[in-house]
């Protein structure tokens, strides 16, 4: 019985000497997207297909429904996985960080007209960051073949656990701004902000100034007193403090050896 594998691929990766390893803790940001005959990837934390499941879906676009090798995409038949009964198709570019900033995660290597789906049932970027630990998502702008088809300004949780910004949920019916761009053709991207409440106006606040000490006056010469009088006429360098304000902004850049992008194949 033959059985799809997927052949792990050896990449060469240059890291400049600036850019730091991520730290152990490092969060994930993945892609997460259903169309509505079903074909999907799920959050990271979904038992059966996510990211600790312990098969080969998370790593590819699942064509549900699918149960025999010969239906529907014979020319995919190396694709075929025999104990999931099903096609596993693409593959996804997830991001690793450990702080603040704008990361693009995406769809790849898929044909998007393939199975016939005209829309989403969700579309979404599932991260691994506790909402407990007060992050949030700023903005987001949904890419369509290359072209942003729309963006988002502070997208809602669909999760109470895990920050996970939703552009689209047909079962979320507390979901204000859902997403009305084309479907693609070719390739889906999602560009997104994050951010910790507080830490920007923690930054941009300045240095506390610090009042300089008054100049203590001379005391007036007594009358008659020659060496006084004279003494008093020089003049003193100013030694008053100028304020120097400390702003330290945040990194906001992806490609600043801040965030190392991954590309499952």
């Amino acid at each position: 019985m033959k059985k799809f594998r997927v052949a792990a691929a050896t990449a060469a990766a240059v890291v400049s000497a600036a850019a730091l390893a991520v730290s152990a803790g490092a969060y994930h940001a993945y892609i997460g997207v259903q169309d509505t005959v079903y074909s999907f990837r799920n959050q990271w934390y979904e038992s059966s297909y996510g990211r600790d499941a312990g098969n080969d879906c998370y790593n590819h676009m699942t064509m549900n429904g699918v149960k025999t090798e010969e239906d529907t995409y014979p020319d995919y038949e190396d694709n075929y996985d025999y104990d999931l009964g099903t096609y596993l198709i693409g593959s996804f570019t997830d991001v690793e960080f450990d702080q603040p900033g704008t990361y693009t995660v995406s769809v790849d290597d898929f044909d998007w007209t393939l199975d016939g789906a005209t829309s989403f049932n969700f579309l979404l970027v599932s991260t691994d960051i506790p909402m407990s630990e007060g992050w949030v998502c700023t903005s987001a702008s949904v890419i369509v073949d290359g072209q942003v088809a729309q963006t988002f300004d502070h997208p809602i949780s669909g999760s109470e656990d895990w920050l996970e910004p939703v552009f689209e949920n047909i079962w979320n019916p507390d979901l204000t701004d859902k997403y009305t761009g084309p479907y693609p053709t070719t390739s889906l991207a999602i560009e997104f902000t994050l951010d910790k409440e507080g830490a920007a106006a923690e930054e941009a606040a300045p240095a506390e100034e610090t009042a300089a000490p008054a100049e203590e006056a001379a005391p007036a010469p007594a009358a008659g007193d020659v060496d006084a009088a004279a003494a008093s006429t020089k003049g003193s360098p100013n030694t008053g403090i100028e304020d120097v304000a400390v702003v330290a902004g945040l990194a906001l850049v992806a490609g600043a050896g801040i965030a190392l992008t991954r590309k499952r194949k």
